[in-house]
């Protein structure tokens, strides 16, 4: 498995023509401006693949809420990236003691008063000690599936782990897109799939696609999306294709023209242990934290927030 998912990842990727890719571009940002300025729908809008996901029939993973909330699931993932860094910068030796440093960091830092805490980090250490075993236990098992399955020394210097990204539309403070990554190489972005497969996957993965060709317009060559099940090794490639920005554009459509209450913006709520956190802190850029555990993740320079 290594060698199969580090070859996904570092392979050469075949450009597109590029008036094909500019025109497909061209067209899909013309729909999400339709979108975004469309009238009687009120309400912030952010979408993301578990968006995609729910719009195009798909139905939530066993035990998962209807609306955002902190549990041992849904920290395993921000925890668990922050857990590889550590142990591919050298400063962990295995992924459990790379978890404890990173669920210490929470606590150290909501007891100092640190501001650059975040909700994770004060549902963390709001958490009683059965608890954060619990959660502990979850990220250890991420982490350590998305450790053991890379060859990190071929993917080149410094791959980015767990930074997602953010594109806001020019064309109302409304609308913003996020391409999720766990791991980004200079050929590939690495998204790590839950679930069962699924008829949604590729236009999940093409939203990966669009956020970074709208964010780029220029002449950077685009990436190819990589979606890996880890309990089945499945993999998904999706190669960087004029095609690929319709079906991210339409899946975005898909979202907006048929989205209820429970699909916008919504604040994190913490569940089944800890009290509700309180209001977030700003996001700041804080070395040796993914970017995923802090609101608004990487925006492109010049951009706007849609926080």
């Amino acid at each position: 498995m290594p060698d199969r998912l580090t070859d996904a990842l570092t392979a050469p990727v075949r450009p597109p023509n590029q008036a094909t890719w500019r025109a497909s571009l061209d067209e899909a940002a013309g729909m999400l401006a339709r979108l975004a300025v469309r009238p009687g729908g009120p309400g912030r809008f952010r979408v993301t693949d578990h968006d995609v996901r729910l719009a195009l029939g798909g139905r939530r993973d066993d035990g998962e809420p209807a609306a955002f909330a902190w549990t041992a699931r849904t920290a395993r993932r921000s925890i668990g990236l922050a857990a590889v860094r550590l142990l591919v910068g050298g400063a962990a030796r295995s992924p459990a003691e790379a978890v404890g440093a990173r669920l210490d960091e929470s606590v150290r830092w909501v007891r100092d008063g640190n501001p650059c805490a975040t909700q994770l980090d004060r549902w963390v250490a709001g958490l009683p000690a059965a608890g954060r075993a619990a959660v502990g236990a979850e990220a250890v098992t991420w982490a350590t599936r998305l450790w053991c399955a890379l060859d990190w020394d071929a993917l080149g210097p410094e791959p980015v782990i767990g930074r997602d990204r953010w594109w806001d539309s020019p064309h109302s403070a409304l609308l913003a897109l996020r391409g999720r990554a766990d791991v980004r190489t200079t050929a590939a972005s690495l998204v790590v799939l839950s679930g069962p497969r699924r008829q949604s996957t590729r236009a999940e993965l093409a939203l990966v696609t669009l956020v970074d060709a709208l964010r780029g317009r220029g002449p950077a060559a685009p990436a190819r999306v990589v979606g890996w099940w880890p309990d089945s090794g499945h993999l998904v490639r999706l190669e960087p294709e004029p095609a690929v920005l319709t079906w991210g554009a339409e899946a975005v459509a898909a979202v907006l023209t048929d989205a209820p209450p429970a699909r916008r913006a919504q604040p994190a709520r913490s569940a089944p242990f800890g009290p509700t956190p309180p209001k977030a802190v700003a996001a700041r850029q804080v070395p040796g934290r993914p970017a995923s555990e802090r609101p608004g993740s990487e925006r492109a320079p010049g951009e706007r927030s849609a926080a």
